[in-house]
């Protein structure tokens, strides 16, 4: 199977984050994926690009910072600036999201659009030839340690039934409740990159590292 690993840091330990970050670079085809709140769109409060730009001096690997706030557009040019390779933001944030994407485009980084467990596709089809990232939220956006939905995985099918129908490079990323019995049907339903949370960071490197590659193997 073939897949790209997306460890979230808010799911790591912040008293050693440098050493939170050597565990990915352990991890070939893998990324750092940012959970960025603000305690307005979702009910928490995370990191800024200060902790970004900083976490850049420690890795080469892809930033997609995930954009889990209010008025994501006014803080495209910090994670820019703070080392993002991706942002991607919430459609259920901007009723006019084609200037956003554009807007990151400008900036020279890739766009995603993130969709919450209760948006449906079909909303947010008509975007999909304009993102490089599509995220789909397996969980409630906000905390880290949920459990999968289920009903997510006819979603992430369909994703990847227009992907293919309409010849789309769009990658399609699942985030929330991605642990060793929840990651193949994942993948077998469409996912291109996994985002892991808790699994990865709360239980033994070793452990996690051999169940990707038993993956990755099938």
């Amino acid at each position: 199977m073939k897949f790209t690993v997306a460890p979230s840091i808010l799911a790591a330990d912040f008293a050693c984050l440098t050493k939170e970050i050597e565990k990915i670079h352990k991890i070939p085809n893998s990324q750092v994926h940012l959970d960025i709140m603000d305690g307005h769109f979702v009910p928490n409060i995370s990191i800024g690009p200060c902790i970004v730009k900083n976490l850049r001096k420690t890795t080469n690997l892809p930033f997609d910072a995930h954009l889990m706030i209010d008025n994501p557009e006014n803080f495209f040019s910090q994670f820019k600036d703070a080392g993002a390779n991706y942002i991607t933001f919430h459609i259920e944030q901007t009723r006019d999201p084609i200037p956003l994407i554009n807007k990151i485009k400008e900036l020279g980084i890739k766009p995603g659009i993130a969709i919450k467990p209760s948006t449906n596709l079909d909303e947010i089809e008509y975007l999909l030839p304009q993102i490089d990232v599509l995220l789909i939220m397996s969980v409630e956006p906000g905390f880290s340690g949920q459990k999968f939905i289920n009903s997510s995985l006819k979603k992430i099918e369909k994703a990847q039934r227009i992907k293919e129908s309409k010849r789309l490079n769009f990658q399609i990323s699942v985030d929330g409740g991605i642990n060793d019995k929840t990651a193949e049907a994942v993948i077998k339903a469409g996912a291109d990159i996994l985002v892991m949370g808790n699994y990865f960071f709360k239980n033994p490197f070793e452990l996690v590292k051999s169940e990707i590659e038993k993956l990755r193997e099938k």
